[in-house]
């Protein structure tokens, strides 16, 4: 064999090399994209009660959770709206959620929680008996829309496991404002 077979001969060796690197990143990289595909993204919910109904409220569009504080009435205001509060220098609308929803129990706020949004247009806090805590669900699923014009996006069952929290009435927020709030 001469020295210009033996250099087409390693040219060729090593591009069959090439070749199985390229195959196994492949293939590597097909597996990679499999498994985020079986792992659905997550979406978290904090999960409240309003007397015996739980609702679920999209985490991200949530600011924060202090205690329940007596709301100035404002009169001529639509039915779900308790009132206004002073939080951190800024007047708040106070929405009742289970009001709001046309709920039972929905003049029971005392010792409950207001929940701070942090997308609404006017700044807005919606009161409820307490918060349960979070829970997990599939982001797809989370994203199948409301029921009609109702402000009810969809029922979930919550992960699982230690937290207990059961299932529960995920809530469109921006649908359930527009029917609230002027």
């Amino acid at each position: 064999m001469n020295a210009a077979d033996r250099q087409m001969e390693r040219g060729d060796g090593r591009r069959a090399r090439e070749a199985a690197l390229r195959a196994d990143r492949t293939a590597a990289l097909a597996r990679r994209g499999a498994t985020a595909r079986e792992a659905a993204p997550v979406e978290a919910h904090l999960v409240c009660a309003c007397g015996p109904e739980r609702f679920g409220l999209p985490l991200a569009d949530v600011a924060r959770v202090v205690p329940m504080r007596s709301c100035t009435p404002v009169p001529g205001a639509p039915p779900a709206i308790l009132g206004l509060v002073a939080l951190s220098g800024r007047i708040v609308s106070v929405v009742g959620l289970a009001r709001a929803l046309g709920r039972p129990g929905a003049d029971r706020v005392e010792g409950g929680h207001l929940v701070v949004l942090r997308t609404a247009a006017t700044p807005t806090a919606l009161a409820v008996d307490r918060v349960l805590g979070l829970a997990h669900l599939a982001e797809a699923a989370a994203a199948e829309g409301g029921f009609g014009g109702e402000a009810v996006s969809r029922y979930a069952a919550a992960d699982p496991g230690p937290s207990g929290l059961g299932d529960f009435v995920v809530i469109d927020l921006p649908q359930l404002l527009r029917r609230t709030l002027p």
